[in-house]
């Protein structure tokens, strides 16, 4: 089983290369925050973490802990998993590997996509003319890079003492940074 964690800043393009993967690896592809929207629209959690977003507070790491595993679950048979987004902090990655321990798994290898934050914004503004992604304003760019540096960096160091970090240049096109995590990957298999 192959389990990884594509990381990196806001704009750093985990999603794009977390969807490459999982298309020619057919690992179970776990984006918080698709699964985040989902639950929001017909999940068992959706009433709760809507609560939260309401009142302009942020989800609770037990609920997207809770979100995050019951995804999982439902995947847990197949060839592995990529996740994406998550974990977004030292509490959640512990969590995450006490998840998979009980499942007779583990993270196989944590991609860093290594992107300086003046080009990380600039990739973010550029998406935001062509997706029209509302979360893709300045204001909310600020504070996803506050969050990044304050919570979800040190997660770097963690997976580091467990020797499972990869980085990868994430300055290149698409193509030529997933040349690389294929290389990589089949160096793993």
């Amino acid at each position: 089983m192959l389990n990884l964690i594509i990381f990196g800043s806001p704009g750093a393009g985990k999603g794009t290369q977390a969807a490459l993967i999982d298309k020619t690896y057919k690992l179970a592809h776990l984006s918080s925050g698709d699964i985040l929207r989902q639950e929001l629209k017909n999940g068992k959690l959706g009433a709760r973490i809507k609560k939260y977003q309401d009142a302009g507070r942020l989800v609770p790491d037990n609920l997207i802990i809770e979100m995050i595993e019951s995804a999982a679950l439902k995947k847990i048979k197949g060839a592995g998993f990529i996740f994406d987004g998550y974990p977004r902090n030292l509490k959640q990655a512990k969590s995450l590997d006490k998840f998979l321990t009980k499942h007779n798994t583990a993270i196989t290898t944590v991609f860093n996509l290594k992107l300086s934050e003046r080009e990380a914004k600039r990739r973010i503004i550029l998406r935001r003319q062509t997706s029209g992604r509302s979360d893709d304003n300045y204001q909310t760019i600020k504070n996803r890079f506050l969050v990044y540096r304050l919570q979800t960096a040190p997660i770097l160091d963690y997976y580091k003492q467990q020797k499972k970090v990869i980085n990868i240049d994430g300055r290149p096109d698409i193509k030529s940074i997933f040349k690389k995590i294929t290389k990589l990957l089949t160096k793993l298999k």
